[in-house]
């Protein structure tokens, strides 16, 4: 067999596997399954979350659908903050979290 040949077979082989391979890296754009699996959760809750307004809409790369995942995170935390669901920190609040609520002395003072 030609070096010609082993080189398209490997190369067919290399392009089949492409999406099976682990990367080192996340991708910086991701698809609409991709950005799925990174919020767990299936597909079409992507396009229902992104026609609510709580995911900011794709990027169009060539025919390409692409979510900046920086952007995506930013934006869901950017919401969450401001909507009161999470501390500046990061964190719970006491109204997401029953433990962190029971904890909380305002809200033992008032019941």
């Amino acid at each position: 067999m030609g070096s010609c040949a082993v080189s398209m077979k490997r190369s067919a082989a290399m392009s089949e596997h492409k999406h099976d391979a682990e990367r080192s890296y996340a991708a910086d754009y991701v698809s609409a399954e991709t950005l799925a699996y990174r919020l767990d959760c299936p597909i079409e809750a992507i396009e229902a979350l992104v026609r609510r307004g709580a995911l900011p809409r794709p990027w169009m790369i060539g025919g390409l659908r692409r979510w900046d995942f920086r952007s995506v995170r930013a934006f869901i935390e950017a919401d969450n903050v401001t909507k009161g669901k999470v501390a500046p920190n990061g964190r719970p609040g006491p109204d997401e979290d029953p433990f962190l609520a029971a904890l909380t002395p305002e809200r033992e003072a008032k019941a």
